[in-house]
């Protein structure tokens, strides 16, 4: 039986995105993030930013790594959410921005002619 690689961080940081978004308003924040590619893109940001933690498991097992044991310490933990943070803000900035150029139909708009 081949085995199949699993990422341990990811439920991990899903949980954690999720707890701190709730600290936040709902728009745009919670808003923006519960569309797929920016709560993707949020994910991305915080994950290439940790420790990777995987495990290998054999193909066709059900595992549920949810309430797997940590794989942080809490001084990671703590980084974590402070990348979190940095994330939205980042992200945030970067829709506004992106919003900023749309014009009013949606397509870029065109100041110099």
């Amino acid at each position: 039986m081949s085995r199949a690689i699993v990422n341990l961080a990811l439920p991990v940081v899903r949980e954690k995105i999720e707890t701190i978004l709730m600290q936040y308003p709902c728009h745009p924040h919670q808003t923006l993030f519960t569309a797929g590619d920016w709560h993707q893109k949020l994910l991305a940001y915080v994950v290439a930013r940790m420790p990777a933690t995987y495990a290998a498991v054999e193909d066709g097992l059900n595992c549920d790594w949810q309430s797997s044991a940590p794989c942080y310490s809490p001084a990671q933990e703590t980084h974590m959410g402070h990348l979190i943070r940095q994330g939205i803000d980042h992200l945030v900035h970067q829709y506004q921005t992106e919003q900023a150029t749309m014009g009013s139909d949606g397509t870029v708009s065109n100041w110099f002619g």
